[in-house]
């Protein structure tokens, strides 16, 4: 083989091996940007549950206080309602939307969809509170929040692990 022939071999060579490694690179790259993504939605995710579960500590509490003490009850479930709506608008419709577009942007679209789901079961849940529905629903749609919030995150777990 003339000294042309293996230059032009030789440079064949490095372009190939130039194209492969920036290939991996971008898949590792691009891997890494999904698992951060389903992390930031995570904490999102348990920064809300402690929204609701906060909001259900103070009906807990104004449920008694109606029992015990129902001249300071008003006072009370006011101040209730200002500590959640304090708490909602502080970020969560942006980060919410931030999430949801997120999630969208991921190869595999049945993330945003489960999440959907688990921040509707959050809504049903924050309406049947502010609705004065009974601890019986109240209980049944929490437990239903946190069966699909755990599958959920087991879903971003095994992600994460791939």
């Amino acid at each position: 083989m003339s000294q042309i022939g293996c230059i032009i071999l030789g440079w064949l060579l490095g372009v190939l091996s130039m194209l492969i490694a920036q290939w991996i690179q971008t898949k590792e790259a691009k891997k890494k940007k999904e698992i951060e993504i389903v992390s930031d939605t995570l904490k999102y995710l348990f920064k809300t549950k402690q929204t609701y579960n906060n909001l259900l500590t103070d009906k807990s509490l104004l449920d008694k206080t109606r029992q015990e003490f129902p001249q300071k009850s008003s006072e009370l479930e006011r101040q209730m309602y200002e500590n959640f709506d304090k708490e909602i608008k502080k970020d969560f419709s942006p980060e919410l939307m931030l999430h949801s577009f997120q999630l969208k942007r991921l190869e595999d679209k049945s993330f945003y969809k489960d999440f959907e789901i688990v921040m509707n079961k959050f809504k049903a849940l924050g309406d049947g509170i502010m609705e004065q529905a009974s601890e019986d629903v109240i209980s049944k749609i929490d437990n239903e929040t946190l069966e699909f919030m755990k599958a959920f995150v087991e879903k971003c777990n095994a992600k994460a692990k791939l």
